[in-house]
């Protein structure tokens, strides 16, 4: 594991493989990808950003968070995810299995981590003492004003369009915003 450090970006997969150890413990069998369970002592040395152990209290705490941000995806995605990190499954067998194609599968992934980010950022910063990192390109993160941004989205009449909310952020912030799609994408994963 990469220093037996936990980081934000991918240590939903470092809990789940370890590509330094090959073989297995006695009387198990993993499969190509090298899994390992959490509760395997390689997880025991885990260590979170400022290298203060995790201990089996956290380790708990994440099982149970990750396990209910997984929940929180629907079927497939969920599926996918578990297929790719825990189990090792490539696209393209994913794909074979499922009937569904590689690129299809890549997208849903993406989305599928974008959730689980969203879901665990908090969990994460206050265990391990990371910050997500803002979405560079998203203009309302990068705003000065992003937690007024974040309010004006939140309370927005839902049966209206867009149209009021990007008027009002081009003459009172000064945030020119060409496409509600913009919006919707910071509502839905930041």
């Amino acid at each position: 594991m990469s220093g037996n450090r936990v980081v934000y970006q991918n240590w939903i997969v470092e809990l789940g493989r370890d590509p330094e150890t090959s073989a297995a413990p006695s009387g198990e069998e993993w499969s190509d990808a090298r899994l390992f369970p959490l509760d395997h002592p390689a997880v025991a040395n885990l260590t979170s950003a400022d290298g203060r152990p995790t201990g089996d209290e956290p380790r708990e705490s994440i099982r149970r968070r990750v396990g209910a941000a997984l929940d929180e995806l629907d079927d497939d995605e969920r599926e996918l995810v578990i297929q790719f990190h825990f189990m090792g499954e490539s696209y393209r067998r994913i794909s074979e299995k499922s009937g569904r194609s590689i690129h299809k599968l890549e997208a849903m992934h993406k989305r599928s981590l974008r959730k689980l980010r969203k879901n665990l950022a908090e969990f994460v910063g206050e265990t391990f003492g990371v910050s997500p990192r803002s979405a560079p390109d998203c203009p309302v993160c990068r705003s000065p004003h992003a937690a007024e941004l974040d309010e004006i989205i939140r309370r927005r009449d839902r049966t209206a369009t867009w149209r009021p909310i990007l008027s009002l952020f081009r003459t009172r912030y000064k945030l020119y915003i060409g496409s509600p799609q913009v919006l919707i994408g910071h509502e839905k994963y930041h």
